[in-house]
C-alpha cells in the first residue's frame, strides 16, 4: 500500500467521518484545490451525563487523554477555564495542535504515528504508579490505551463523552459519481469501514469496489481489505493526502 499519487486526480474525494469533522477538512481541502464532500455513515451523538460529569472527572486526574478530535470539541468546552493540575496528551498530531490551539497549554503527542501504540512509546508514559490517567473517548473504544497504562501502575478512569449512531449515507450523490468518474473515499476508522459497506448492501458493492480507497491508518486498511478492497492507499495526514490526491506540493 504505497503512498504514492494517485495516476489521475480523481474529481471528488468522499470524506467518510463525522458531518462536522468531514465539512471543516472539506473547506481545508477545497484551498488546496481538492474536490471533496462530506459522506456520513454515522454521526457522534453528545453524552450530556458524561460531559457534565467530566469537570469532576479531570479535576482528580494526572493525565488526561484525548483520543479523537470529536472528543476535543465535545469535552473541551466543558474545561475551558478550569484551573486544571492534569497534563494533556493526544493519539495524533493533529488532534495534538487542535487541543493545544483551544487550551493554550502544550500537549504530549508522538511525534510520529497517530495512533494509541505511537503515544505508548513516548517516556512520560513508561512509569505511572500513583497517577490518575483519564482517557476522554466515546462508547466502545479500544481498550489497548486504557489496559497498557494499568499495566504500568496508573490509575485509569474513562469519560466517554459520545455515542456512534449510524447516519443514511447521500447514496443518490454517490450513484451519480459512481456512473462518471468514481471517486476516491476517506476511511478515517474501521467502524466507519464496516459501516459504509453494510449500508451499500449488495447492490452498489460492485460500484463500491470500483474506487479507490484511503486509509488513515494500516490497521483501518486492514479492515477495508477485509470487507474486500483491493490495495488501499495509505496517507496518515492531511498533507499525505493532499500529496497522495495531487502529487507533491
Amino acid at each position: 500500500m504505497p503512498a504514492t499519487p494517485l495516476p489521475t486526480l480523481l474529481p471528488t474525494l468522499l470524506l467518510v467521518r463525522p458531518q462536522a469533522q468531514a465539512a471543516q477538512q472539506a473547506q481545508r481541502l477545497a484551498a488546496a484545490g481538492i474536490a471533496a464532500l462530506p459522506f456520513c455513515v454515522e454521526d457522534t451523538v453528545a453524552d450530556d451525563a458524561a460531559l457534565s460529569a467530566l469537570p469532576q472527572q479531570a479535576a482528580g486526574a494526572d493525565w488526561l487523554v484525548f483520543v479523537s478530535p470529536s472528543c476535543i470539541e465535545l469535552a473541551w468546552p466543558q474545561l475551558a477555564g478550569l484551573p486544571l493540575a492534569a497534563k494533556l496528551a493526544c493519539v495524533g498530531r493533529a488532534s495534538a495542535d487542535k487541543l493545544a490551539a483551544l487550551s493554550g497549554r502544550a500537549v504530549l503527542h508522538p511525534p510520529l504515528g497517530n495512533d494509541s501504540d505511537a503515544l505508548l512509546t513516548l517516556p512520560p508514559l513508561q512509569q505511572l504508579a500513583g497517577q490518575t490517567v483519564l482517557i476522554v473517548r466515546g462508547d466502545g473504544g479500544r481498550p489497548q490505551l486504557g489496559e497498557t497504562l494499568t499495566r504500568r501502575g496508573a490509575q485509569v478512569r474513562y469519560a466517554e463523552v459520545y455515542r456512534r449512531v449510524p447516519v443514511a449515507a447521500d447514496w443518490a450523490l454517490f450513484d451519480r459519481l459512481a456512473a462518471g468518474s468514481p471517486p476516491a473515499l476517506l476511511i478515517t476508522s474501521s467502524h466507519s469501514a464496516e459501516q459504509l459497506f453494510q449500508q451499500a448492501g449488495a447492490t452498489r458493492r460492485r460500484a463500491l469496489l470500483g474506487c479507490r480507497f484511503i486509509a488513515l491508518h494500516p490497521r483501518i486498511a486492514a479492515t477495508l481489505q477485509q470487507l474486500g478492497v483491493v490495495q488501499p492507499l495509505l496517507a496518515a495526514n492531511e498533507h499525505a493526502l493532499c500529496a497522495l490526491l495531487t502529487g507533491p506540493r
